[in-house]
């Protein structure tokens, strides 16, 4: 899987807060805030990124989850996934009160 995602997530390093790419790392929409989701092909990484670093634009990144997406477009299975990524979400920031955006 590391290969699947080497170039995104160094992409990510090289360019840090301005790294956005609509076709394969973006914020979530809706329920899925503040969470942001790493793609490739149907592999799927949900993550949150904060930015560390104002004038050197230094993100960090925390991974809460991922899985493979089925072909048939959004269902219910997908939404649980972002559920259950944002619920491990509000438990890091319990544990990490710092670092929530």
């Amino acid at each position: 899987m590391l290969k699947r995602f080497r170039g995104q997530f160094h992409a990510l390093g090289q360019i840090g807060s301005d790294y956005c790419n609509q076709q394969r790392f973006w914020p979530l929409s809706g329920e899925g805030k503040p969470l942001w989701e790493f793609k490739e092909h149907d592999h799927r990484l949900y993550c949150f990124r904060k930015i560390t670093g104002l004038t050197t634009k230094t993100i960090s990144v925390v991974l809460f989850g991922g899985w493979i997406k089925d072909k048939r477009g959004k269902t219910e299975e997908e939404k649980q996934k972002v559920r259950t990524a944002i619920s491990i979400y509000k438990e890091f920031s319990q544990e990490y009160p710092g670092f929530e955006g």
